[in-house]
């Protein structure tokens, strides 16, 4: 008897680095020390997104594959 219904999608490999608490301390001071123009009023996206950035490249030069 065939299966009803929507098939199942094969799971996704995701990219899940590790990255050291030093790394992230310093990704936040450099994002800071980039944009002067964030003083107290901080666009949440921009800033995530450049301290994902900074630590993600931190992570593939230390050796971390992303998912393919």
């Amino acid at each position: 008897m065939a299966q009803r219904g929507r098939p199942r999608s094969k799971p996704m490999k995701k990219w899940n680095p590790r990255y050291s608490k030093t790394a992230v301390r310093i990704a936040i001071q450099n994002t800071f020390t980039d944009q002067p123009d964030l003083e107290m009023v901080v666009n949440t996206d921009k800033f995530i997104k450049s301290i994902l950035q900074s630590c993600d490249e931190w992570a593939l030069a230390d050796g971390q594959t992303p998912p393919e």
